[in-house]
Protein backbone atom coordinates (compact mmCIF):
# COMPACT_ATOMS: atom_id res chain seq x y z
CA UNK A 1 0.00 0.00 0.00
CA UNK A 2 1.54 3.43 -0.85
CA UNK A 3 0.73 6.41 1.18
CA UNK A 4 1.77 9.94 -0.30
CA UNK A 5 2.56 13.06 2.52
CA UNK A 6 2.94 16.20 1.41
CA UNK A 7 4.59 19.42 2.65
CA UNK A 8 6.97 18.46 4.82
CA UNK A 9 9.48 20.63 6.23
CA UNK A 10 12.82 20.83 3.91
CA UNK A 11 14.86 20.97 7.81
CA UNK A 12 12.27 17.47 8.54
CA UNK A 13 13.41 15.84 4.89
CA UNK A 14 17.12 16.75 5.88
CA UNK A 15 16.85 14.99 9.07
CA UNK A 16 15.16 11.52 7.96
CA UNK A 17 17.40 11.64 4.60
CA UNK A 18 20.89 11.56 6.86
CA UNK A 19 19.11 9.11 9.38
CA UNK A 20 18.33 6.98 6.38
CA UNK A 21 22.00 7.22 5.36
CA UNK A 22 23.09 6.72 8.85
CA UNK A 23 20.86 3.33 8.12
CA UNK A 24 22.23 2.18 5.48
CA UNK A 25 18.40 2.49 4.27
CA UNK A 26 16.42 4.25 1.38
CA UNK A 27 14.02 6.86 3.11
CA UNK A 28 11.13 4.99 2.56
CA UNK A 29 12.49 2.05 4.33
CA UNK A 30 13.36 4.30 7.21
CA UNK A 31 9.77 6.14 6.98
CA UNK A 32 8.31 2.30 6.60
CA UNK A 33 10.14 0.80 9.77
CA UNK A 34 8.80 4.05 11.74
CA UNK A 35 5.12 3.79 10.99
CA UNK A 36 5.36 -0.29 11.60
CA UNK A 37 6.68 0.42 14.84
CA UNK A 38 4.46 3.32 15.82
CA UNK A 39 1.61 1.28 14.91
CA UNK A 40 2.72 -2.06 16.70
CA UNK A 41 3.64 0.44 19.58
CA UNK A 42 0.43 1.66 19.88
CA UNK A 43 -1.39 -1.82 19.93
CA UNK A 44 1.40 -2.57 22.31
CA UNK A 45 0.05 -0.40 24.48
CA UNK A 46 -3.63 -0.39 24.08
CA UNK A 47 -3.18 -4.85 24.46
CA UNK A 48 -1.49 -2.88 28.44
CA UNK A 49 -4.37 -0.58 28.74
CA UNK A 50 -6.73 -4.16 28.88
CA UNK A 51 -4.55 -6.36 31.02
CA UNK A 52 -4.76 -3.38 33.24
CA UNK A 53 -7.91 -3.24 32.89
CA UNK A 54 -8.70 -6.93 33.59
CA UNK A 55 -6.19 -7.32 36.50
CA UNK A 56 -8.37 -4.30 38.18
CA UNK A 57 -11.27 -6.37 38.10
CA UNK A 58 -9.42 -9.47 39.14
CA UNK A 59 -8.33 -7.51 41.81
CA UNK A 60 -11.31 -6.32 42.97
CA UNK A 61 -12.78 -9.72 42.39
CA UNK A 62 -10.18 -10.95 44.60
CA UNK A 63 -10.75 -8.25 47.49
CA UNK A 64 -14.76 -9.07 47.65
CA UNK A 65 -14.19 -12.58 48.04
CA UNK A 66 -11.56 -12.22 50.77
CA UNK A 67 -14.27 -9.57 52.58
CA UNK A 68 -16.58 -12.84 52.36
CA UNK A 69 -14.48 -15.41 53.41
CA UNK A 70 -13.70 -13.61 56.53
CA UNK A 71 -17.09 -12.41 57.73
CA UNK A 72 -17.54 -16.44 56.78
CA UNK A 73 -15.39 -17.65 59.05
CA UNK A 74 -16.11 -15.40 62.10
CA UNK A 75 -19.74 -16.63 61.61
CA UNK A 76 -18.75 -19.71 61.45
CA UNK A 77 -16.80 -19.69 64.71
CA UNK A 78 -19.79 -17.73 66.13
CA UNK A 79 -22.12 -20.84 64.93
CA UNK A 80 -19.15 -23.54 66.78
CA UNK A 81 -19.24 -21.61 70.08
CA UNK A 82 -22.90 -21.52 70.07
CA UNK A 83 -23.27 -25.08 69.29
CA UNK A 84 -20.91 -25.94 71.87
CA UNK A 85 -22.83 -23.60 74.47
CA UNK A 86 -25.93 -25.06 73.77
CA UNK A 87 -24.71 -28.99 73.83
CA UNK A 88 -23.23 -28.04 77.08
CA UNK A 89 -20.13 -29.04 75.42
CA UNK A 90 -16.17 -27.97 76.46
CA UNK A 91 -15.00 -26.53 73.19
CA UNK A 92 -11.63 -27.41 73.63
CA UNK A 93 -12.49 -31.43 73.96
CA UNK A 94 -14.55 -30.84 70.58
CA UNK A 95 -11.59 -29.51 68.97
CA UNK A 96 -9.71 -32.47 70.30
CA UNK A 97 -12.48 -34.95 68.86
CA UNK A 98 -12.50 -32.89 65.43
CA UNK A 99 -8.64 -33.54 65.37
CA UNK A 100 -8.90 -37.22 65.95
CA UNK A 101 -11.71 -38.20 64.21
CA UNK A 102 -11.12 -36.31 61.24
CA UNK A 103 -7.58 -34.83 61.03
CA UNK A 104 -8.23 -31.59 61.16
CA UNK A 105 -5.81 -29.16 62.57
CA UNK A 106 -7.79 -26.32 64.45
Amino acid sequence: MEIKVRDIDTGAVKVLNDEARKQNVSRNELLKRHIEYLAQFNGIKRAEKEVDSTMSRVGDALEITYNRLDKLEKQSMKMYLLLAIVLDVDPGEVDDYLEKMFKINI
